[in-house]
């Protein structure tokens, strides 16, 4: 099913390729704050009919690279992550309580999995320690919604932690009944964004807590010294806040991957700082929720090492969640990079240079300097 995203008002703002929409002040509360207001990049993605509606995921793929050869599927394990010390206020009711969420973690199964990740199945445990990506989801979309990438991911012998966010998930939209065209409340809403990166850091720490859990079927399985961050619209935001801004930085971030994001301005702190992080940017040209400028200018501004992939005609979401040539270019592309700067088998600078050139689907820019 084809993922879309309603028409909401906006306003032009500022400099060239800047877009904004005026939002109301947060009512989400970290340690017991209330949050300034905020003018957001439109990076939202929704699910039309709310969280009901899921992306058909992907055939299974043949298991390639030195981590996957016992790997036969795609393993799914879920818990619920509690933030001690952060407060989770809903825009809608004014209701507060410790900040929680569940997180699913993805990972390299035994079982054979041909459409859903198989709950709980035994892990495919002759390449571990797998490296481990924290996946970051677009505004009223949950992780489940992208599972052509994480898949592609996980039998390539990554682990996949994904946070369901508590307040800009589809879930959330559908939990609290947040009807999108109240703009002022959906708003709201997206606004916990400035929260997310603190969610992603939580992620890793329970990633930790699993992986010394010898009863959960995740134990053992991550390189806790192998981490990179990833997330797609309003959680690509997320994810270069969280892996290149000093407001969120966590330095146990190796690489990270942003797509179709943005520099979002509410993160107060200065983007790229030293050292730099390996960053792979990807953004479709027919976008229109984020447009493609913006993610030119991350390309742009970021130090090297650094990839922009382009992928020709692609809206904001097909290449994500769906199965097809846009994915298969997003998907090749990412493990060419994460083997080069987190997995241990780094390509030759020629072909992470090129492997995202393919006629009619994508081109690629790089600076591996």
């Amino acid at each position: 099913m084809q993922l879309r995203k309603p028409s909401r008002i906006t306003v032009i703002v500022g400099s060239v390729g800047a877009v904004v929409v005026l939002v109301a002040a947060l009512l989400v509360a970290n340690r017991s704050t209330v949050a300034p207001s905020r003018l957001t990049v439109p990076t939202a993605t929704t699910v039309p009919g709310g969280a009901q509606e899921t992306v058909a995921p992907p055939p299974p793929r043949q298991s390639q690279g030195h981590h996957s050869s016992r790997i036969r599927g795609v393993g799914e394990y879920s818990t619920t992550v509690t933030e001690t010390g952060r407060i989770l206020c809903v825009p809608s009711t004014g209701s507060c309580s410790t900040r929680s969420y569940l997180l699913h973690v993805y990972y390299p199964s035994t079982t054979r999995t041909e459409v859903m990740p198989s709950i709980n199945s035994a892990p495919a445990t002759g390449g571990s320690p797998y490296p481990l990506i924290v996946f970051a989801a677009g505004f009223d979309v949950d992780p489940s919604n992208y599972l052509p990438l994480i898949n592609g991911w996980v039998r390539r012998g990554y682990v996949v932690a994904a946070p369901r966010f508590p307040l800009s998930s589809a879930w959330a939209i559908a939990h609290y009944g947040v009807n999108l065209s109240n703009t002022q409340l959906s708003d709201e809403f997206e606004s916990d964004m400035l929260n997310q990166p603190g969610d992603m850091r939580a992620a890793i720490t329970e990633v930790g807590l699993l992986n010394s859990n010898p009863a959960i079927p995740v134990s053992g399985l991550v390189n806790m010294n192998e981490i990179a961050a990833a997330g797609q619209s309003d959680g690509g935001d997320t994810t270069l806040a969280f892996a290149d801004n000093t407001c969120c930085r966590d330095s146990a971030v190796k690489a990270a991957i942003v797509l179709s994001g943005a520099e979002f301005p509410p993160f107060h702190g200065q983007y790229f700082p030293s050292p730099p992080v390996p960053l792979m940017v990807a953004q479709g040209t027919a976008d229109t929720v984020n447009p493609p400028q913006l993610s030119a200018e991350i390309y742009a501004q970021a130090p090297s090492p650094k990839v922009l992939l382009q992928l020709l005609g692609a809206d904001h979401l097909e290449a994500y969640t769906q199965t097809n040539a846009y994915e298969a270019s997003v998907l090749r592309t990412s493990l060419a990079f994460l083997a080069t700067y987190l997995g241990g088998a780094p390509v030759a600078a020629t072909h992470l240079a090129s492997v995202g050139d393919v006629a009619g689907v994508s081109s690629e820019q790089a600076d591996l300097s």
